[in-house]
């Protein structure tokens, strides 16, 4: 559920012969047929909980659940979208009765000068990243707080906290998704609703195609699922994917010419500009198709 074409759908997999629903937690999660929300799905599933997947690619998404196994709900649509929130809101009520865990996974990432990318992929990157986010939010929180508890995990990035050229407008909607969170941490936790931003380096997924990065490896989609397994255990507002990469924060607290020297030093102001043209083009493609419909 990046963002893109088509009408919300609610569908649920053929039911097998003699299966019957616990009462395991349920989770939605968006941005579901690939990447880190595949990856996330699949921990959950292996956790034991029930899922409602969205994601804009249906094939995608039935393939996930297909590897996935069980009897996940899925819902075809665009976060981008108005309603697809509380559509998947609606289709864990619907089928399950409840909602516990809620994670903002869906994204796209715009990569190149901002005045040489169009205004209609800018402004769609704003609506699927952050306005997104901001709906799954409020959707999850109508549902937690009559319950009285639950738990909402948002993907943000290290670009939230190190922005760097060539990102410009990634980094401030993962800068948005960050400040959301805080601000419903201390809003949400007087209802028991706990709310963690998970900020992760460069995870390698087809929105990272062609870009190398500096200073720390890519991480494998999984390490992100595990690091939100591991919050919904351990719940803490925020938490650096890996560990390390906190580090890279910290330069925000130096002297603009120390962070920019630090910059320069590592290479870090060059990634978005190296990256490889013809190895992104498939995924650019993609964006602007679900930036046009």
């Amino acid at each position: 559920m990046h963002g893109g074409k088509g009408n919300w759908r609610p569908v649920r997999r053929p039911r097998k012969e003699g299966t019957v629903n616990g009462p395991s937690p349920v989770a939605v999660v968006t941005g579901a047929a690939r990447g880190v929300g595949r990856a996330v799905a699949g921990r959950l599933a292996g956790d034991g909980y029930r899922l409602v997947l969205g994601d804009v690619d249906g094939h995608g998404l039935h393939r996930a659940a297909a590897e996935l196994g069980g009897e996940p709900v899925l819902v075809e649509g665009d976060i981008a979208r108005a309603e697809a929130a509380e559509q998947l809101a609606g289709a864990a009520e619907a089928h399950f009765g409840r909602l516990d865990v809620w994670v903002n996974n869906a994204g796209i990432v715009p990569l190149g000068r901002l005045d040489d990318q169009e205004a209609g992929l800018l402004a769609y990157a704003c609506q699927v990243n952050l306005t997104g986010t901001v709906q799954g939010c409020r959707a999850a929180a109508l549902r937690m707080h009559p319950q009285g508890g639950g738990h909402i995990v948002n993907i943000a990035s290290v670009l939230a906290v190190k922005p760097l050229p060539g990102f410009a407008a990634y980094s401030a909607t993962k800068a948005g998704v960050l400040a959301l969170s805080r601000s419903l941490h201390r809003e949400l936790r007087v209802d028991g609703i706990h709310v963690t931003a998970v900020l992760p380096y460069m995870v390698h997924t087809a929105a990272a195609a062609g870009i190398r990065p500096r200073v720390l490896p890519a991480l494998r989609p999984q390490q992100v699922a595990d690091a939100v397994a591991g919050v919904l255990q351990r719940p803490r507002p925020q938490v650096f994917v890996p560990r390390a990469a906190r580090l890279l924060s910290l330069t925000a607290l130096l002297p603009q010419w120390a962070d920019g020297m630090i910059d320069a030093l590592l290479g870090t102001d060059a990634i978005a500009r190296d990256a490889d043209a013809a190895l992104r083009g498939p995924y650019e493609t993609e964006l602007r198709d679900w930036g046009s419909t």
